[in-house]
């Protein structure tokens, strides 16, 4: 009886005692039932192949190596083509398989079967290696026969080896079309951007920003020069001016016919001294100068008697002489030929001063436009610098594409290598004889322990004095010792009941 009371060590000792054969008769049958089975069960044998993943012959600085991640990703693709109905339908006719089922059981059904049987596994580096991309992997292929198993594991290495050679230079070449045609374009579009800013440099030629300070250079100059010119300009229109009063008051005094005309040439002589005097001492030393000062003193003087000399002539007019009588003198030829050159002076500076303001304007409004010039050309040099560089990052793309290419023809690249071919298998790989025993030691023991628990729990019977004083929840008083009713008559045993006992006797 189990579930009444708190069992201890012996009570667990007398029941395995008591049921010891309803727990070591599972234990031994069936793991002999367990080997019999897999006497009879189909055995299934599987041929493995390990390929490793071998190491390009070209420098990684030159041509980058394949991560793991893409590895994985080749090898799942790879599968997936091996996988594909076609050649599972290939491999199927080429050996024959599933004779029985062909024409009971779905192709699909046969080739799903088939994919199952097939198992790629990873070999992972080692461990505390520098290498950290996919060393290699096995692939295993379990048939129902050792020799169909072998073979049709070669194939399959076959195939996945031509596959990554076939799938490498699919993609190169692939890639290194895309990188052509996206090359192209980008060529175009930096011929374009290269164009157009061309076009704009030529269009706003002198009034790009790398140009506003030789601008403001040349306009400061214009400046300078402009301000010269108007100097000059202004002193030749006030000696203009001057000379030209000079020359009237000689033509004044020429026509005059007073009763001294000796003493007004001799003013006037004395008048082109003393100017001529002036000259040659300003040269020399400044307006403040004594020197000076008394010579510009004296040409006043006789500017002033001239003048008189002048308006007494206007006051007493003589009569003209004929004009083929008229005599010009020398000092008047001489204001006239100084006239005619400031004229040519004044000419010639007017022009030199309206050449020298079109410029100044012209440099004017290019730096005016600077600001807006040069927002227009940092846009069209981002997107040419822009389009340049991308063009350069597609050309680098495509010239490693192209050597990737190259050396995927020269098989040069990270190749699939068989380092352990498949081998012709010598044992089964199921059914397991040692697993199966010990599955069927494991369910005898687990059955034997069930079975002793089933018996244990259904039991009533009362084996000791706890038992009774559970139950019956009354102290014992006395315990009879076991009486044989001799033969014939039914005899129980008890484990570890002793032939006699002693009375007990209990408050």
């Amino acid at each position: 009886m189990l579930g009444h009371r708190p069992m201890n060590l012996n009570d667990y000792l007398q029941i395995l005692w008591r049921r010891i054969w309803v727990l070591v008769v599972p234990v031994f049958v069936l793991p002999v039932i367990a080997v019999l089975v897999a006497r009879v069960l189909p055995k299934r044998y599987t041929a493995t192949t390990t390929v490793l993943v071998g190491q390009q012959r070209i420098q990684e600085s030159l041509i980058q190596p394949v991560s793991q991640d893409e590895m994985n990703q080749r090898l799942a693709t790879i599968q997936q083509q091996i996988e594909s109905r076609p050649n599972m339908q290939a491999i199927i006719d080429r050996y024959g398989l599933f004779a029985k089922d062909r024409y009971k059981v779905p192709i699909e059904d046969l080739e799903d079967n088939l994919t199952k049987q097939i198992e790629i596994a990873p070999i992972q580096a080692l461990p505390g290696s520098n290498y950290h991309g996919l060393p290699g992997f096995s692939i295993s292929f379990t048939a129902g026969s050792a020799e169909l198993a072998q073979k049709i594991c070669t194939d399959i290495t076959n195939m996945f080896i031509q596959g990554n050679t076939k799938l490498r230079q699919a993609t190169s070449e692939d890639t290194t079309l895309f990188l052509q045609k996206q090359l192209a374009d980008a060529k175009a579009n930096l011929d374009s951007q290269d164009a157009r800013l061309a076009q704009f440099k030529e269009r706003y030629s002198g009034q790009l920003p790398e140009e506003t300070q030789t601008n403001l250079s040349i306009l400061q100059s214009l400046s300078t020069q402009l301000s010269a010119v108007t100097a000059d300009l202004n002193r030749a229109q006030q000696d203009r001016a001057f000379t030209e009063t000079l020359l009237e008051q000689q033509l004044a005094a020429m026509q005059s016919t007073t009763d001294n005309p000796t003493d007004l040439e001799t003013l006037q002589k004395e008048l082109a001294d003393a100017e001529t005097r002036l000259t040659d001492l300003q040269s020399k030393y400044t307006d403040d100068h004594p020197d000076v000062k008394k010579a510009k003193h004296d040409v006043q003087v006789l500017k002033d008697e001239i003048s008189a000399a002048n308006q007494r002539a206007q006051e007493n007019p003589a009569p003209k002489a004929p004009p083929s009588q008229a005599v010009t003198s020398p000092q008047i030829q001489q204001l006239r030929a100084q006239l005619h050159q400031y004229d040519e002076t004044i000419k010639e500076k007017s022009l030199e001063q309206k050449h020298l303001q079109d410029q100044s304007a012209a440099y004017q409004a290019r730096v005016n436009m600077s600001p807006v010039v040069e927002q227009e050309y940092k846009e069209i040099t981002r997107d040419y610098q822009n389009a340049l560089d991308f063009y350069n990052g597609l050309l680098t793309k495509k010239s490693q594409s192209s050597m990737a290419t190259d050396l995927e023809r020269q098989e040069g690249s990270e190749q699939f290598q068989v380092v352990d071919p498949a081998e012709l298998p010598q044992r089964p790989t199921f059914p397991k004889r040692s697993l199966f025993a010990a599955g069927g030691l494991a369910g005898g023991l687990a059955l034997g322990v069930g079975l002793v628990i089933v018996l244990e729990m259904s039991d009533k019977s009362l084996r000791c004095e706890q038992d009774v004083e559970v139950l019956l929840r009354v102290p014992m008083l006395a315990q009879m010792p076991l009486i044989d009713t001799g033969p014939g008559k039914s005899f129980q045993r008890g484990p570890s009941v002793p032939q006699q006992r002693e009375l007990n006797l209990r408050a």
